[in-house]
């Protein structure tokens, strides 16, 4: 049974929950009369359904519908009333999210992560092309199939990149995003443009060549300050199979200027394109019984 009792919401019923956040569900859902099923994010009528927060889910609605890639989650729908709540429709992609495969062991990973990073940096590449920034890239948000397809979610952070003049007059931005992988100019609250997406993408293939994070600590405060002013321990420390050209173009991903890291993530696709992230290519590991994960979106 859904949230509340609830068995439809607009022209939508629930079939089952793929998984409930602090703030929103997760659904699978059925238009009504048709067997095609799609994805609800859903934010339930209640005490959590403030302006704000139907506001965001809007505003993830109206960003996401700008996107037609084939590893960005294809944003359908949006409706909101009184009795339902509100609630985004998307495709219904069936598959756990990067940051759950990583809990698994990042050496899972290794024998296709080129494939996965290729079409993960294409998916925000796209998206900087069509004028947004991401502002919360993390492996969690990146649904990776065993087919190794890619989908980019979540665009409830996104802001228009700014151009021209335009950035001449741009107001403080609001410190939003994952602080695990926040880049210096975003915790700073300056106006942030594709290479900020940049360093959080760096942020991430660190994490999934080496299965640490380049930064942690034991308080927020001191994880922040840590991306302002600490240097990562260096990949070939921790992943003694990385090419060491491919662990430099990582670092220059987190270097703390914007202007000393690549320009773009086609770049660091050329460059992938054109190497190697391993020296010796690691093998396919052998097949375990699947761990019981919540399911994509």
């Amino acid at each position: 049974m859904a949230s509340a009792g609830k068995e439809f919401v607009g022209p939508y019923r629930l079939f089952y929950l793929i998984r409930a956040g602090a703030m929103f569900e997760i659904w699978a859902v059925k238009p009504i009369g048709k067997d095609e099923p799609f994805a609800m994010k859903w934010l339930p009528p209640g005490p959590k359904h403030t302006r704000q927060s139907s506001g965001e889910l809007k505003h993830e609605y109206n960003v996401g519908k700008t996107l037609d890639h084939p590893s960005v989650i294809k944003t359908l729908d949006f409706g909101t009333e009184k009795k339902d709540g509100t609630y985004l429709i998307m495709e219904l992609f069936k598959t756990p999210n990067l940051k759950q495969q990583i809990h698994d062991g990042v050496e899972q990973l290794h024998w296709r992560l080129e494939e996965i990073l290729g079409a993960a940096a294409l998916s925000v590449e796209y998206m900087h092309k069509q004028g947004w920034t991401h502002r919360d890239i993390k492996p969690d948000n990146f649904l990776v199939s065993d087919e190794n397809e890619v989908r980019l979610i979540d665009f409830t952070l996104a802001r228009k990149i700014k151009t021209g003049i335009s950035k001449l007059f741009g107001n403080k931005a609001p410190v939003q995003g994952t602080y695990s992988y926040m880049a210096p100019e975003q915790i700073r609250g300056k106006e942030v443009d594709e290479r900020a997406d940049i360093y959080s993408f760096g942020c991430m293939v660190y994490e999934l060549m080496t299965g640490k994070l380049p930064y942690t600590a034991s308080s927020s405060t001191e994880l922040l300050n840590k991306h302002l002013k600490a240097r990562p321990q260096p990949i070939s420390m921790l992943q003694k199979n990385v090419q060491p050209e491919f662990a430099n173009l990582v670092h220059r991903m987190l270097e703390k200027d914007p202007n000393d890291r690549p320009d773009t993530l086609m770049e660091f696709y050329r460059e992938l394109k054109a190497g190697r992230c391993f020296h010796i290519k690691p093998k396919k590991p052998v097949e375990k019984p699947p761990k019981d994960h919540d399911e994509g979106v």
